[in-house]
């Protein structure tokens, strides 16, 4: 993945960390058919023009994404992503002095990356990135490995075929479109390998989430007996 503005390649990777905080009566207050926490959008650039696309495509290198992020709640966001070359980097918040503040308030849109117009350029290893949200009531201290601007990028490492992106074959040739079931917005799965600099955090974070899909998107709620912190990943997958 990278910073179309900045030309600072991130490679595709998007394992988000995420994490988003929210007051504490507010996430009480959640239900299953409240506005919930917050939308995600995924957006695909074709000349000067976006759209949004399915969040299980599985993309190529060279397509130009952006995450769009409307949150529903007053807290704090955070985006840690690791990637399939095994890096971890924080996309949101941002590395510099205006993009640091990683205050969200409802009803308004973020993008992520946070830099820039928050375009990025998929490259990298066949795989899925997978980013991670978490939400608290404070702001959390990122382990200095998953801080803005912080890389830690050891040597990739082969995957099975059975844990690669597949096309599911009915709505490939139904809508012409590459869709891998398992990508997009999913709970944390327990026991689910993660980077070791989150493991602290992820120890004492909720992971009860709701689904749904306003159309454009997803939004994700919380379930009546979370508790924060609030964690849940977003599988992007891609191909060479």
């Amino acid at each position: 993945m990278r910073d179309r503005d900045l030309r600072k390649r991130l490679g595709v990777r998007w394992t988000i960390a995420a994490g988003l905080m929210v007051a504490a009566g507010a996430l009480r207050a959640q239900s299953a058919n409240s506005a919930g926490l917050i939308s995600i959008r995924l957006e695909q650039k074709a000349g000067e023009a976006s759209k949004a696309v399915p969040q299980n495509t599985v993309f190529r290198n060279g397509d130009i994404l952006r995450f769009q992020i409307t949150s529903h709640i007053a807290g704090y966001l955070y985006v840690v992503d690791k990637g399939t070359t095994g890096g971890v980097d924080t996309l949101f918040p941002g590395s510099n002095a205006l993009a640091g503040d990683n205050r969200i308030e409802p009803e308004k849109s973020y993008l992520v990356p946070v830099s820039g117009d928050g375009w990025f350029e998929v490259s990298g290893p066949t795989g899925f990135d997978i980013l991670y949200f978490l939400v608290s009531a404070t702001p959390i201290e990122l382990p200095p490995a998953a801080a803005p601007g912080g890389q830690n990028q050891p040597k990739p490492e082969a995957l099975p075929a059975g844990l690669l992106p597949r096309c599911d074959d009915a709505i490939f040739k139904a809508r012409g479109d590459c869709i891998d079931a398992s990508a997009g917005v999913a709970p944390l799965v327990p026991g689910a390998p993660m980077p070791r600099e989150l493991v602290p955090l992820a120890k004492t974070a909720s992971r009860d989430i709701i689904l749904t899909d306003d159309g454009d998107g997803t939004v994700v709620k919380a379930a009546a007996q979370a508790k924060l912190p609030l964690i849940y990943t977003f599988r992007l997958a891609h191909r060479e």
